[in-house]
Parts: C-alpha cells; structure tokens; sequence
C-alpha cells in the first residue's frame, strides 16, 4: 500500500519524465514496462495456483480472460477516443484564436493613430510570446506573466483609440470583443498545460493486473507467453498514446502553434516590415 501511495504522488513526475524523452524511447519504455509486469504477474501468480488448478478452475477463468480482455480493449478504444476528442479541440481552439487575432490585426490596420499602432504590436508580441511557449509561465503567474500583460495592454491601449464616426467606434468595440476573446481561447493552454492521467487509465491499469492473473490458469509455455506480450504491447502503445493525446502541450506529440506561425509569418512581418 505504501509503494502505491508513493507511485499514485509521484505520478506527475513519472508522467512528465515520460513524456518529455523521444518519441520512440518513451513508446519502448512504455512497452517494456507493461510487457515485463504482465509475464512477471502472470509467471507469479501460475507459481501460486499451479498445484491448487482443476478442470473447473481452468475453465473458469480462461472465461474470465477473455472477457477481461475484450473489456480492456473497449476500455482502451474509449479512452483513445476521449482524448482524441480533447485533443482535437484544443487544435480547434489554437486555430480560433489565430483567425481571430487576424481579424484583430485587419480591423486595427483601418485606424491611423498611434494607439492602434501600439496595440497591433502588443497583440504581435502576444503571438511571438506564444510561439516561443512563453504562455508555460502563466501557470505559476496567469495575471502578471508577459504574455497576459500583452493582452491587457492591448486591451487598454484600444480603449484609447480615437473614434470619429460610428462606424469607427463599432470597429473598435468590435477589436475589444475579439481581445477578450483571444484571452479566453489561451486559458485553454493553462488548463491543459500541466500533466494530467486519465482516470479511465486507473481502471484499465487494474484491468491489466487480473487479466494476467487470470492468464495463470493457462499453461506458460513459450507460445503462449508470446501471444500474451504481443497483446500487451498492443495495449502499451495505446496506453502510451492516450498520456501523449491527453497532454496536449507536453511530449513529442505536442500541439504546435502552427496557425500562430502562419499568422506571424505570413501576416504580421510582412505588414510590420512595409
């Protein structure tokens, strides 16, 4: 109890060592973790029932083993498809929020005064910040970090913009709307940011451990260890991929502000170097 107690503590930590190694060595930690934990529990447990086995018994839980394994294979397949949901949106929200500092930039270019000028280079500092993940140290500070500060300079800067019309005052409430908008898609990286374990993993893990207890009843020979670690390298490489899709931010399989790049390189340099 007390090794679980410390492994469910230091999870963050295990998860986040995990996550920031390469691609393929985390995937063969991954793999060669469960895979040796299967054969070991599996080898442990035949061990401890092997003089104790009757027909019935086999019977029973090769039952049991197979429907252990179909429902760790629905487990997994929900899971996947969870956080391949989460993941998706935090795409979409990183895409949102590129169009609309576009839309931003285009309406603050119809303004003449300095104060649209200031702004415009505050939402750009806003977006060079984010490429270069200066957005991670909202986490430990969200309201004075530099990339929060940019934002609500800009925001305060647009306030000041002088209006002669009321078309340039519908414009610029409509610029302080798309502000507080672009502030409210970048939490999505605040939450998202620090490592985080699916809860559904807890049950598959559990799932894991009396499949290979109940793999016992089976007779350990070489075939059948092989059928069982190639099933469990399986169910370790989808495992691998539901930490890396639910921590969208952290591993090889970050999300990439690729929008952002597209916005700085293709938009904003080329109207701030004309």
């Amino acid at each position: 109890m007390f090794i679980f107690y410390i492994c469910y503590y230091n999870q963050f930590k295990i998860l986040e060592a995990l996550l920031e190694l390469p691609f393929f060595l985390g995937l063969f930690i991954c793999v060669l973790t469960i895979s040796s934990a299967g054969l070991i529990v599996a080898l442990f447990s035949r061990k401890m029932v092997k003089n104790r086995l009757t027909k019935e018994h086999e019977k029973v839980g090769r039952l049991l083993f197979r429907v252990t394994a179909g429902l760790i294979a629905l487990l997994v397949s929900l899971s996947y498809a969870n956080e391949r949901v989460h993941h998706n949106k935090v795409v979409d929200a990183m895409e949102k929020e590129a169009a609309i500092i576009i839309t931003v930039g285009m309406r603050l270019k119809h303004f003449e005064s300095d104060e649209a000028k200031n702004a415009f280079r505050k939402i750009y500092d806003y977006v060079d910040l984010t490429i270069n993940d200066e957005w991670k140290n909202m986490g430990s500070d969200p309201y004075f970090s530099r990339i929060t500060q940019s934002l609500i300079e800009a925001y305060y800067i647009t306030t000041n913009i002088p209006t002669n019309n009321e078309s340039e005052a519908l414009e610029k409430t409509r610029v302080l709307n798309d502000i507080n908008e672009i502030i409210s898609l970048g939490q999505t990286r605040v939450f998202s940011e620090r490592p985080s374990t699916p809860y559904l993993s807890y049950i598959l893990l559990c799932g894991l451990a009396f499949m290979w207890i109940f793999f016992s009843v089976y007779k350990p020979d070489f075939v059948s260890l092989l059928f069982l670690t190639l099933y469990n390298v399986l169910i370790a490489i989808l495992i691998y991929f539901v930490f890396s899709l639910s921590n969208p931010f952290t591993g090889p399989l970050k999300v990439k502000p690729q929008s952002l790049i597209i916005v700085k390189t293709k938009g904003f340099d080329m109207q701030l170097n004309k």
